[in-house]
């Protein structure tokens, strides 16, 4: 629950600074498109300046609140920027099937990008599995506030995740689909920079483009906000029952202001370092669906089942059986990040190119590289002069023998 928590805060403030600043090399976010062009790679808009002060001056209060009942607008507007998101990515496909600019839907993935061995590729596709499960397993981040959840019923509450969930698939479903048709391998990791006026103007037209690309970027950036403060709730509840249970246990005494607030700035303080030196939303998604979503949607549930399930009735086997099947589906998709981590070291990148001077994201970050490719080639450089980025190489640099 931590892990996940603290992942998807993460992820969150990647976003708003990719919305807020854009993306290399031009820069065309919701601060940044109102800057010449030559200003935009100052120090004053670079990513860390600009998440820091995102973090202590916006996320810092709101997070600081109690409650949740004060984030009821944001969530509003959070709730009407998915729908003309939705909408807008449907307009975008629309309109580039009418001027023949539309990109046939793939029958399946692009496996030559995936890796340069089988391996690489099949690893590469299993990693898209933690990706889906982690929106199909964030309610699981509510079962810590209970409490807060006022009038709380159990049939309330499985409603509003069938209906959550079910309007998740739904629109993963609609953007993916009129996502690739409007902009086909072009897509990026985070779609919401496709949304530029720049790419948008050849479908709907330049002034069209620009109105459609601010107010999907301001509206996604509030929606963003609130999912952050709302992800700070069970994020610190979870910490607190780690660091001090009795504090937060059932009919304790609400939290003192001086455990509340050091918990909530130490956790945001955390989650801007990691977001600035790990911009990449993907290598955050999928390691924390491949680790967390994986150990409490799959093992544990069917560990639980094998443990308790005993009956010495058909029923029980057949259960006990698929309860196995899944422990080990999650376990396989457990060990495929770190086998795809060993694979990203040992084996050469395909389409690794170096970012241009003041690319956004973490500083000395190549475009194209997973965080963990990153360390592994910055120690190979460190290994000094004819050092060929090899497994060797880099283990005698770290002392682990010659």
């Amino acid at each position: 629950m931590l892990m996940g928590c603290l992942g998807f805060e993460v992820v969150y403030i990647d976003i708003i600074g990719d919305l807020l600043l854009g993306e290399a090399p031009t820069y065309d976010g919701l601060i940044t498109t109102w800057l010449p062009q030559e200003d935009r790679h100052q120090w004053w808009v670079g990513r860390q300046l600009v998440l820091a002060a995102l973090t202590a001056f916006v996320l810092a209060p709101l997070s600081s609140l109690r409650t949740m009942g004060h984030l009821g607008a944001i969530n509003r507007v959070g709730l009407a920027s998915l729908a003309g998101f939705a909408g807008v990515t449907i307009w975008l496909a629309v309109a580039a099937v009418t001027s023949g600019r539309a990109y046939a839907l793939p029958l399946g993935p692009d496996l030559p990008a995936l890796g340069g061995c089988t391996a690489q590729r099949i690893t590469g596709v299993l990693a898209v599995v933690p990706i889906l499960l982690t929106a199909a397993s964030c309610h699981q981040s509510v079962h810590p506030l209970r409490a807060m959840l006022v009038p709380y019923s159990r049939a309330l509450l499985d409603e509003v995740v069938a209906t959550s969930l079910t309007l998740v698939t739904a629109l993963f479903s609609v953007v993916c689909l009129s996502a690739y048709t409007a902009f086909g391998p072009n897509v990026r990791g985070n779609f919401l920079n496709n949304l530029s006026p720049a790419e948008l103007a050849p479908l709907i037209g330049t002034t069209a483009a620009n109105v459609v690309s601010l107010a999907i970027k301001a509206g996604y950036a509030v929606s963003l906000v609130g999912s952050a403060v709302l992800i700070m709730f069970p994020l610190r509840q979870s910490m607190l029952e780690l660091l001090v249970p009795k504090a937060v246990s059932h009919g304790a005494k609400p939290v003192s202001m001086w455990l509340f607030l050091p918990c909530t700035y130490f956790l945001l303080a955390g989650s801007y370092v990691i977001a600035v030196y790990v911009p990449s939303i993907w290598d955050v998604i999928s390691f924390v669906g491949s680790v967390g979503c994986t150990i409490v949607g799959f093992m544990i549930p069917a560990a639980l089942l094998l443990k308790y399930m005993d009956k010495p009735t058909l029923s029980s086997r057949l259960q006990r059986f698929a309860a196995a099947l899944v422990f080990l589906l999650g376990l396989g998709l457990f060990l495929n990040v770190f086998v795809g981590l060993f694979l990203s070291i040992t084996q050469p990148q395909p389409n690794a190119q170096p970012s241009p001077p003041g690319a956004g994201g973490g500083e000395g970050l190549e475009e194209g590289l997973s965080l963990h490719a990153w360390v592994w080639r910055a120690a190979a450089r460190a290994a000094g002069p004819g050092s060929d980025g090899s497994l060797r190489e880099v283990l005698r640099w770290a002392g682990w023998g010659a």
